[in-house]
């Protein structure tokens, strides 16, 4: 959370994305304001979607969050639990009419990624809105 990165992006050392800051920082991204970060982890999630067919939860998670270095069943299980969703229901495509579908699963990742309480949800939750205005001006 403190690098505006609530789904802990890491650095490409051949991309930038936009709103992203150099920094101290030097395997996850940081970005200038927490719209900024919501707006990257909603493209990345578009681009798991579209370009490399995740199309579950399970697909996203494998994908994000390689069983090298994570619990992936629990992750699953966790932003399942949040979102409502089973982890093999096909999700549909990120549109303006599903929105709400891909801002829980991000509010659910963040949790998970940043261990974000009930009061950090609240709180957070706006930023992802903000996010989802700046992928779709």
């Amino acid at each position: 959370m403190r690098n505006n990165n609530p789904l802990n992006i890491v650095q490409s050392s051949s991309f930038k994305w936009n709103g992203e800051i150099m920094a101290e920082e030097k395997i996850f991204c940081v970005f200038e304001t927490m719209g900024q970060g919501c707006r990257a982890a909603l493209k990345l999630l578009r681009t798991y979607y579209e370009k490399h067919k995740c199309t579950t939860i399970s697909k996203i998670v494998r994908r994000w969050a390689p069983e090298t270095e994570n619990n992936v069943q629990a992750y699953i299980r966790n932003v399942c639990r949040m979102t409502g969703i089973g982890a093999t229901t096909p999700l549909p495509p990120m549109k303006e009419e599903t929105k709400a579908v891909w801002c829980d699963i991000v509010l659910a990742m963040a949790t998970v990624e940043c261990g974000l309480n009930a009061k950090d949800r609240e709180d957070f939750a706006p930023y992802i809105e903000i996010g989802w205005k700046l992928l779709n001006p």
